[in-house]
């Protein structure tokens, strides 16, 4: 896995993927696989997102922490809502009716809510770059805000 200033830990924590609290998947909800994935999707966000700031990042490079939490958080939930929505099947068993994979929409909604969020980060990070840039040397009160 990548070397990134966010950890998977750091990731998993904020998630409350743990084990212990995911009695029902008997493990993590997310693989270190898609932990990575996440990063490197969120990452490539940012540097293909306009405006455009001269600057590249790696996962590894990357100087908002908590920017990037947002975005993979996003993309995270909103990965898992497509697994939930396409393993969805009700079923009935002795008058018992169990429907364990029926958390797509919830998901979905606070994967778009951390993902919307993730990307006002991202213009908020730009412009503020944009702004400092084209004062030069005396920097605008916006890029001391946002640091």
């Amino acid at each position: 896995m990548a070397t990134a200033r966010l950890t998977e830990k750091d990731i998993r924590m904020f998630l409350m993927d743990k084990p212990e609290l995911n009695s029902l998947l008997r493990g993590v909800r997310w693989s270190p696989e898609e932990v990575e994935a996440a990063l490197i999707f969120a990452v490539g966000y940012y540097n293909e997102s306009a405006p455009a700031t001269g600057e590249n990042y790696t996962v590894e490079s990357f100087p908002f922490q908590f920017t990037l939490l947002t975005g993979v958080t996003g993309h995270l939930l909103k990965s898992a809502a497509i697994n939930e929505a396409s393993n969805n099947i009700s079923y009935q068993l002795d008058g018992v009716s169990v429907n364990d994979k029926d958390k797509a929409e919830i998901f979905s909604r606070m994967g778009q809510m951390y993902w919307d969020e993730f990307k006002m980060m991202v213009i908020n990070n730009k412009l503020a770059k944009n702004i400092a840039n084209a004062f030069g040397s005396h920097p605008s009160e916006w890029s001391l805000l946002h640091r």
